[in-house]
C-alpha cells in the first residue's frame, strides 16, 4: 500500500507536536520541520545574533535543543491566547541561543579561545604514557563530563569524523532518535559540530577557572 501523500505545509499545530513526539519517527517530517519551517527563523537569529550565516549549525543544535528528554519543549507546547507553535518555538530560540551568545561573548571577553591549535595541540600533546606532565589544558579535560571527554577525544585527539565518530558519540545525546543510521547525513554531521562546540566551549571555561585558580594561588 502506498504511503498517503502529506502536504506538511498545510499541518495544524497539534498535527505538528503529534508528528514530533511520535515513534519511530516520521524523518520526511522531521526534514521538512527543521530544513523549511524552522530555517527562516534560525537565519534570522544567526545573521542577528552571530554576525554571520550559522543557520545549518544553529538547525543542529535546535534539533538538540528540541529532542532531548523526548522531545519536552514540543510536549510543553500550549496554544493559549492563540499562540501559534511557530512563535513558541520562536521564543524558545531567542532564549536559547541569546543565552549561548552570552556565555560565548564571556568566554572572549577573557581571552580564552573556543577551539585554536594551541588547545587541539595540547590535548594531543599529552596523552601518551610517557608524559609526566600535567598541564592545565589537561587538568581541565579531566574535569569535563564523559560525554565532552568522549567528543574532544575522537573529534580532537583522535582526529576523527563526525560519522565516525557518531557511534560512540550519539548514544550519549538525550534524543528518542537513537539509530543514527537512519537519519540525515548532514544532520548527524551537524550535531556531532554543535557537540564537539559545546565540549570545546567547556574546556575553555574549565580552563579559565584554572588559570584564575592559579594566579590567586
Amino acid at each position: 500500500m502506498l504511503k498517503k501523500h502529506v502536504d506538511y505545509a498545510q499541518l495544524a499545530d497539534s498535527e505538528w507536536v503529534k508528528i514530533l513526539t511520535s515513534t519511530p519517527a516520521d524523518e520526511v517530517a522531521h526534514r521538512y520541520f527543521f530544513g523549511t519551517k524552522c530555517r527562516a527563523m534560525l537565519q534570522y537569529i544567526a545573521n542577528s545574533l552571530f554576525g554571520d550565516d550559522e543557520t545549518q549549525l544553529l538547525l543542529g543544535e535546535f534539533y538538540i535543543l528540541l529532542s532531548q528528554n523526548n522531545w519536552y519543549v514540543i510536549r510543553q507546547f500550549k496554544s493559549l491566547n492563540g499562540a501559534s507553535l511557530n512563535s513558541y518555538l520562536t521564543r524558545c530560540a531567542i532564549h536559547h541561543f541569546i543565552k549561548k551568545k552570552k556565555q560565548e561573548s564571556a568566554l572572549q571577553h577573557n581571552a580564552i579561545p573556543i577551539e585554536t591549535p594551541d588547545i587541539c595541540n595540547e590535548l594531543n600533546r599529552f596523552t601518551t604514557e610517557e608524559e609526566n606532565e600535567n598541564p592545565p589544558v589537561w587538568q581541565a579535560f579531566e574535569l569535563l563530563k564523559e560525554r565532552d571527554r568522549i567528543i574532544l577525544r575522537y573529534l580532537v585527539i583522535e582526529g576523527k569524523s563526525a560519522l565516525e565518530a557518531a557511534e560512540k558519540v550519539w548514544p550519549l545525546i538525550k534524543t528518542t532518535e537513537k539509530n543514527w543510521k537512519q537519519l540525515p547525513v548532514k544532520r548527524v554531521q551537524d550535531t556531532i559540530a554543535i557537540l564537539k562546540r559545546r565540549a570545546l566551549l567547556a574546556l575553555a571555561t574549565e580552563l579559565q577557572q584554572l588559570i584564575k585558580k592559579g594566579k590567586r594561588g
